[in-house]
């Protein structure tokens, strides 16, 4: 039985990110949050990450829009997560029930990563999806795995 990068997984992830943030976010932003939540050490050279770096850790940043697009679909079927429609295009937010599931979450690694979330969003809160999509692309190349640094 296959248990990462299932919908469910990623799924619980969204779930805590738009919980945390209290906004209406597009995939590409809930993306980040996540790719940055559990690779923090990418976005602050001082901070620990939740995940270890493989090789080409990266990478994730642009496979994983697909598997997140999946995931939002799965919480929408639920009832998890809404979609709202405006002039910037299509942006999501938990349900009360979808709120209501992520209370239940209790454990620790639900716990370090509402850390880092929390985190995240210190940083980018301000910053619109242009200046984050910028900084993404001007650094993705920087962004070695631990196994990297090692061989240097």
């Amino acid at each position: 039985m296959k248990i990462y990068n299932t919908n469910q997984e990623i799924g619980c992830r969204i779930l805590l990110i738009l919980q945390i943030v209290k906004e209406t976010y597009s995939i590409e932003r809930i993306g980040y949050y996540d790719y940055f939540s559990l690779h923090f050490s990418d976005l602050k050279k001082t901070g620990e990450s939740l995940h270890p770096s493989n090789p080409n850790h990266s990478a994730e940043i642009i496979i994983k829009r697909h598997t997140i697009e999946n995931a939002i679909n799965f919480l929408i079927g639920k009832g998890l997560i809404e979609p709202q429609y405006n002039s910037q295009g299509i942006k999501y937010q938990n349900t009360n029930l979808g709120n209501k599931i992520v209370d239940m979450f209790n454990n620790e690694y639900t716990k370090k990563y509402q850390y880092y979330v929390t985190e995240v969003d210190k940083i980018f809160s301000k910053m619109n999806e242009d200046k984050i999509r910028n900084y993404v692309n001007k650094n993705i190349g920087k962004w070695i795995g631990e196994f990297e640094k090692n061989e240097k």
